[in-house]
C-alpha cells in the first residue's frame, strides 16, 4: 500500500508539471526541473507544446496525442476522457461545460453511506448494461476532507518534526484526505447502467453526468479509503466495499500491464507474472459478481480526471451536460472526522487537531518540543 501511495504522489507531481506545460510549453520549467524529467515531458507534450493559448487543442491534434504508455500505465496529459476499450476521447466531445476546479465547489447535502456487510453484491438486471470505471490521482482536490484518529497521529508526527527543525508552529495541512473528484459520463442510452466504479486509492467522489436518456441502475463502489458520487438520482441504490473491506473478503484489484510497464521491461519479468496472475483471478471474481471480466470492461487511465460508459457522440452529436458538485446531493462513506474545508467551527478542523494534540503532548508548552522529547 505504501508503495502504491508513493508511487501516485511521483505520478501527480509529473502529471502537474505536464499540465503547465501542455499549456504553455516546457521552457518555463528550464533550470526547475530535472533535465530527464524536463525530456520526458517535451517528449510528450512537444517543444511548442500542443495546447495554444486560452488552453485551445491545436489545429491537427487527436486525443491519441495526449495518452501517454508510460511505466507506470496509462497516463492521461491533456483534455482527453477514457472510453470504451480505453481508448482517448477529447473531453469535449463528449461532455458540454466541464469544469476542472472543484476545490470551492461546496454540496448542498451531504449524506453518509456504509459499507456493505459481507462479500455479496447485488448482481446486475437481466438486460444491463455493465459499465466498468476505475480511478487513481485525478488532481482534482475538493472542499470535503475525512480522516482517523491514526491520520491525527501522523500529522502530530509531522508537526513536531517540523517544530523541532525551525522552531515555528506551522499548521499541518489536511490536503492528504481530501476527497479527489472523478467524472463519469453516461452515454449509454439503449439500456439501463449498472455502474462498477473502482477507486484505486484515497478518498474519492464520483460525479456523474447523464446524457439524455441515460438511466442508472445501481452503483458499486470498490475500493479506495472512502469513496462517494455526487449528482445521482436518490432513488439509485449505491453499494460499497472499500480498500478494508475487499482485503477481508480476498478481493485484489488487478490488470493486465500496459506495453512499457516498467515490470515488463527486462528483470520484472517474475513480478509481470505475478501481476498477470493476480489479474486473471481478478477477471474471474469480477465476471462471477457482474457478468463481464474487470479487464474487458474497465474504462480508465492510471491518471485522468473522465471516463465514458457508452458510446462517443463525438463533435457534433448530443453530449452529456456537465453536472455541477456546487449545489449537489452527496452520498459517500466517511472515517471517523469528516469536514466541508471553510464550514467547520473554530478549532474542530485537521490542522487545529493536531495543533491541539502536539500543545497536550507537550504538556503546553511546545518548546519542550525541541528538547527531543521523544513519543
Amino acid at each position: 500500500m505504501l508503495g502504491r501511495l508513493i508511487k501516485l504522489v511521483i505520478v501527480g507531481g509529473l502529471l502537474a508539471a505536464v499540465a503547465a506545460l501542455v499549456a504553455v510549453g516546457p521552457r518555463p520549467f528550464d533550470g526547475v526541473l530535472p533535465p530527464s524529467v524536463s525530456a520526458f515531458v517535451e517528449d510528450i507534450v512537444g517543444p511548442n507544446g500542443l495546447i495554444g493559448q486560452g488552453g485551445n487543442v491545436k489545429a491537427g491534434a487527436v486525443a491519441a496525442d495526449f495518452l501517454v504508455d508510460g511505466p507506470d500505465g496509462l497516463l492521461a496529459t491533456g483534455p482527453i476522457a477514457a472510453t470504451s476499450g480505453n481508448l482517448p476521447v477529447f473531453i469535449s466531445d463528449v461532455l458540454s461545460g466541464h469544469q476542472s476546479d472543484v476545490a470551492q465547489a461546496f454540496p448542498v447535502a451531504v449524506t453518509t453511506i456504509r459499507p456493505i456487510l459481507g462479500c455479496l453484491l447485488t448482481p446486475p438486471q437481466p438486460g444491463s448494461l455493465v459499465g466498468h470505471a476505475t480511478g487513481s490521482g485525478t488532481s482534482l482536490p475538493m472542499a470535503l476532507v475525512s480522516y482517523n484518529d491514526a491520520d491525527l497521529a501522523k500529522g502530530v508526527a509531522e508537526f513536531v518534526d517540523r517544530y523541532r527543525k525551525r522552531g515555528i508552529a506551522a499548521p499541518v495541512s489536511g490536503d492528504a484526505f481530501a476527497f479527489q473528484a472523478q467524472d463519469i459520463v453516461v452515454t449509454e442510452t439503449a439500456a439501463p447502467v449498472y455502474l462498477v466504479l473502482e477507486n484505486m486509492g484515497g478518498n474519492r467522489i464520483w460525479n456523474i453526468h447523464l446524457a439524455e436518456g441515460a438511466r442508472v441502475e445501481r452503483v458499486v463502489l470498490l475500493g479506495g479509503a472512502q469513496s462517494g458520487v455526487a449528482n445521482l438520482d436518490p432513488v439509485v441504490p449505491v453499494e460499497v466495499i472499500l480498500d478494508d473491506g475487499l482485503a477481508e473478503c480476498g478481493i485484489r484489484p488487478a490488470y493486465p500491464l500496459n506495453a512499457s510497464h516498467r515490470l515488463l521491461q527486462p528483470g520484472g519479468d517474475a513480478d509481470a507474472a505475478m501481476v498477470a496472475e493476480a489479474a486473471a483471478d481478478y477477471d474471474i471474481w469480477f465476471r462471477d459478481s457482474f457478468g463481464v471480466t474487470a479487464s474487458a470492461s474497465r474504462v480508465g487511465f492510471v491518471a485522468g480526471t473522465v471516463a465514458v460508459i457508452g458510446p462517443s457522440p463525438g463533435p457534433a452529436g448530443p453530449k452529456a451536460s456537465y453536472a455541477e458538485i456546487t449545489g449537489a446531493e452527496i452520498r459517500t462513506t466517511q472515517d471517523r472526522y469528516f469536514e466541508i474545508v471553510g464550514q467547520v467551527a473554530e478549532g474542530q478542523d485537521y490542522g487545529s487537531r493536531v495543533m491541539a494534540l502536539a500543545t497536550e503532548f507537550a504538556f503546553g508548552d511546545l518548546s519542550i518540543l525541541r528538547q527531543g522529547v521523544s513519543f
